[in-house]
């Protein structure tokens, strides 16, 4: 997980701008924003992605060597 000295040095390497100097008119500028909330939203978000991913991959292993077992995996673990 990140820490709140990583989460700061993410957003310094941001380069972000304020509204009025736009970088990139297209970005997002928000003020008041707790970067430590968001940092760990961001992360809860990809962890979720990454672990429905691996488990996709992991009962596609299964299935190519056990479709019995990867059918019951799926059923047992399949959603998430």
């Amino acid at each position: 997980m990140l820490s709140e000295h990583d989460l700061k040095n993410i957003l310094m390497d941001c380069k972000c701008q304020s509204p009025y100097n736009l970088v990139d008119p297209s970005g997002l500028y928000v003020n008041n924003l707790d970067i430590n909330e968001f940092g760990r939203k961001v992360e809860e978000k990809v962890a979720l992605a990454y672990a429905r991913k691996e488990r996709e991959l992991c009962i596609e292993f299964v299935q190519s060597i056990n479709p019995l077992v990867a059918l019951a995996l799926t059923e047992k673990r399949g959603g998430m």
